[in-house]
This record gives C-alpha cells, sequence and structure tokens, in this order.
C-alpha cells in the first residue's frame, strides 16, 4: 500500500501489521484495501520492517469528507464532512478542539455533565433540606447517572476514530449510561408518583430494575446478541414507562387532578425527547 507524504515521496506500508490501539499515528483519506492511500499526521506513523520503525511527520488537522472516511463511520450519509481519520489518545483528546461534525456532540455532553455536577453539590450539599435518607439517595442517584451518562457519551465521541475496536468499545459504555439514566428517570418517578401506594411502588421498581438487568446482560460481547435486539429492549424499556405513568394518571383521577394536569405534560415531553434521542 503506497503512502503519500509532504515531500512528494511513496514508500511501501503495510497498514495491516500496524494497530491504531497500540502505536500512534493519524491516518486520513484511506479510500479502500490495495488503493493508494493520502496519510496526514502530527504523530509518528510507524511501520515494521525486520524490526525496524520508520517514521514521517505531517500535518493531521485535515479532515475528512463522508467517503473519505473510515467505513465503520460511515453510518449517517446526511454528513458529507468533518470527520476524523485515525487518531491516537492525544490527537483524539487535541481534536476536542477543532471544528468537526464530533464538536457538538462532544461538548454538550462536557457541558452536560458540568451542569448536573453543579446540580448534584448544590441539592445534596448546599440546600439545607430536612428529607430522609432514601428521599436524597433517590436524587442523589437520578444525578449522579446523568452525570454518568454525560461522561460516557463524551468519552464515545471524543474516541469515535481511533479505531473500529475502540468505537465498538466505548459505544457499549455510551448505551451503559443511556440505560443508567433511563434507570434514573424511571426510579425517581415511581418512588414519588406510588409514595402512598408501596405495593405498587415496589413492584414497578422490580421491574424497571428487571428490564435494565436484561438490557445490560444483552450488552455482554460473548453473547453475540444482534444489534437490533439490543435496540428493541432499549426501546421495550422506554415504552414499559408508559405503563405506570398511564396507571398513576388513572389512579390520581385523570386530568381533572390539579398534579396530574401539572406534571403529565412534563413526562409526556421527556418521553418525546427520549425518542427524539433514539431517532
Amino acid at each position: 500500500m503506497k503512502i503519500t507524504t509532504n515531500n512528494n515521496e511513496k514508500s511501501e506500508v503495510d497498514l495491516n501489521e500496524v494497530d491504531p490501539m497500540e502505536n500512534s499515528y493519524c491516518s486520513h483519506r484511506v479510500k479502500s484495501k490495495d488503493k493508494e492511500v493520502h496519510l496526514e499526521t502530527s504523530e509518528s506513523l510507524i511501520s515494521r520492517d525486520g524490526g525496524k520503525v520508520s517514521t514521517s511527520t505531517l500535518d493531521c488537522m485535515t479532515l475528512l469528507s463522508y467517503h473519505e472516511a473510515p467505513s465503520y463511520l460511515q453510518f449517517n450519509p446526511y454528513i458529507l464532512s468533518g470527520y476524523r481519520g485515525y487518531l491516537s489518545t492525544k490527537m483524539c483528546f487535541e481534536s476536542m478542539f477543532w471544528m468537526t461534525n464530533e464538536t457538538i456532540n462532544i461538548w454538550s455532553h462536557v457541558f452536560g455533565w458540568m451542569l448536573f455536577l453543579g446540580l448534584t453539590l448544590y441539592d445534596l450539599l448546599l440546600l439545607n433540606i430536612h428529607a430522609s435518607f432514601t428521599d436524597k439517595f433517590i436524587v442523589g442517584m437520578l444525578l449522579a447517572c446523568f452525570q454518568v451518562c454525560m461522561v460516557m457519551s463524551s468519552l464515545y465521541h471524543i474516541f469515535s476514530c481511533r479505531s473500529e475496536h475502540t468505537f465498538n468499545y466505548f459505544l457499549s459504555f455510551d448505551l451503559l449510561g443511556i440505560a443508567l439514566s433511563m434507570l434514573g428517570i424511571y426510579m425517581t418517578g415511581v418512588y414519588y408518583a406510588y409514595w402512598c401506594n408501596k405495593t405498587w411502588q415496589t413492584f414497578y421498581l422490580t421491574t424497571v430494575c428487571a428490564f435494565f438487568v436484561i438490557a445490560m446482560i444483552l450488552q455482554l460481547p460473548w453473547l453475540q446478541v444482534d444489534d437490533n435486539v439490543k435496540m428493541l429492549i432499549f426501546v421495550m424499556w422506554a415504552a414499559y414507562g408508559v405503563v405506570p405513568t398511564a396507571h398513576w394518571t388513572v389512579m390520581m383521577g385523570g386530568l381533572e387532578n390539579p398534579i396530574v394536569s401539572l406534571l403529565l405534560p412534563r413526562v409526556v415531553m421527556m418521553y418525546l425527547i427520549i425518542g427524539l434521542a433514539f431517532f
């Protein structure tokens, strides 16, 4: 496979021997196997030839079009540009400050984590609320789940270009973060909605946790569960939240109850946001 450098020199490098998980390099415009490839990097492009290592230093900030991006990143044909090529760990962190098609994804989650961290400190440490330990635990768990979700999603978007293995690795953590945030939402909602009915409270908390455990078990790589099945479980879990919501609405007397008329539209809006996220 040929590599073109800034000096227009060409050298033979077997990219199959270059492991992006072990070596520090950036590659761009990788079109297809056994075709000419243009690589640009600000670190070392490493090839092995009888134990010897040759390097070539180039500019790494060139972004790629959809057709030039690594194949595993070509999952949205409507995003036409702004793709990063293969980057090392250090360059992945540096790319946070580039203008790429992941910039908004990265920083919206970073700022989201900061927001929920601030809310956690304010609600649990600064406010002098005389609440039970269980109440504080439920609120703290919700905010902690949101923070984990933001951190996991940030890492996924930051390191998605490191390699396909890393992409799949952090995608699993991203799904874990989403699952934890949904778990926190359901548990707090059920806990307070069924405050006066411990039987239904216990039932719905148990079923919500059961869905979470099943969704996490299906993520185990050695089970080799189809991705569509995994997504179906998440969708079913999200849809299941309608059941305790509808049950609570009926128990409270419907929209004639001022509490229901106040909270139900907000719950519906939450589901619309979750549906948009899945879409």
